[in-house]
């Protein structure tokens, strides 16, 4: 892999020297791709989390974890985590730091589908399954301990076009299940690999880490039907103004290196310009995907940004979702401020020419 054009923080640039040794991700066949991050996730579980499982209702059954802080009681908020892994990869060990970091800071409880990967099944299976792990807890979360209507959504990469389909599932499916926010970690908005590349996708095709030859052959083992990636659920940067509206209070974190970031930049803007509140954070020094990769995860900038992601989600919990709307209406009123500026500067100008 290239060597990085823009700076790396200490621990990240150990993470992109390391990987410059070896092959590129797409040289590497699914196999090899699983283990390579099955030993970059290796760790040691943080303690102060119980993790169980359920078997949700979806076919011959999806295996479904859920994270809670050690000793909580009573009903707990749910925060559903839909991983990354490029779709063919990742499972609830590659990513139980996070999901137990989440449900320590929060005191919230995490719940990880471990969804059916790519090529073993296609789009539109996966985001199918998270939308059933979100329906079972919204039916039967009590039985579990878990709220059925306090739900918010955590993703990363891969994940994060998860996420967007299955908000827009639970606003036009009925009934309707509320989320009260969203966040997306370097987030892939767009699968249409042929006609929009972004700024930060020439810069860094070759990586460091992630390179767009394997992101491209990521997306034709899950969507290998060009016709289905135009899709609002396949390619989240096509979503209708209608849907748009919809979508929860988000916040997007992006990495500075890392080819997707415009993506993510490039969806946000989508949502501030349909008045939904999004903040757009690009976190500096940063490779893709850095708070959940165990070699850089605690590093102060990831560190930082998860106690944010917590942060906003605990804030969210406690409005109930009613930030929903609220960029809108502060565009509204934005509006209203720059007439009402507007209206005495008229008069005065039409003052001066009678004078």
């Amino acid at each position: 892999m290239s060597t990085p054009t823009v700076y790396l923080d200490p621990l990240n640039q150990v993470i992109a020297d390391k990987l410059a040794t070896q092959p590129p991700l797409e040289d590497l066949t699914i196999e090899q791709f699983r283990a390579l991050l099955e030993q970059l996730q290796k760790h040691d579980p943080i303690p102060g989390v119980t993790r169980t499982s359920v078997t949700v209702p979806f076919e011959d059954g999806l295996k479904t974890f859920i994270f809670k802080p050690k000793g909580a009681k009573g009903t707990l908020p749910v925060i559903f985590y839909f991983h990354g892994g490029a779709w063919i990869s990742g499972n609830v060990n590659t990513y139980d730091s996070i999901c137990r970091d989440l449900a320590l800071q929060t005191g919230f409880a995490v719940v990880f589908p471990e969804y059916t990967l790519a090529p073993e099944a296609r789009y539109p299976t996966q985001q199918e399954q998270c939308y059933a792990a979100v329906k079972w807890v919204r039916q039967h979360g009590s039985s579990k301990g878990l709220s059925q209507d306090a739900f918010s959504i955590v993703s990363d990469s891969a994940g994060g076009q998860l996420s967007i389909a299955v908000s827009i599932l639970c606003s036009t499916r009925k009934p309707l299940i509320p989320i009260s926010y969203q966040v997306l970690i370097s987030p892939v908005t767009d699968t249409v690999t042929t006609d929009r590349d972004t700024p930060s996708e020439f810069r860094f095709f070759n990586g460091p880490l992630l390179t767009v030859p394997f992101l491209r052959k990521s997306i034709d083992e899950y969507i290998p039907d060009t016709y289905d990636r135009t899709s609002e659920l396949a390619t989240p940067r096509n979503i209708s103004a209608a849907n748009a509206k919809k979508q929860p209070p988000t916040l997007i974190v992006n990495s500075a290196a890392d080819l997707l970031r415009d993506d993510g930049i490039l969806y946000g803007e989508i949502l501030q310009g349909a008045g939904v509140d999004c903040a757009i954070i690009t976190a500096h020094g940063q490779l893709h995907d850095s708070s959940v990769f165990e070699g850089v995860r605690e590093g102060a900038t990831p560190k930082a940004l998860v106690r944010l992601v917590a942060v906003q989600i605990v804030n969210a919990n406690k409005t109930g979702g009613k930030g929903k709307g609220k960029g809108k209406r502060m565009l509204e009123q934005s509006a209203e401020a720059v007439g009402e500026e507007r209206a005495p500067t008229k008069k005065l100008r039409k003052s001066r020419r009678s004078q």
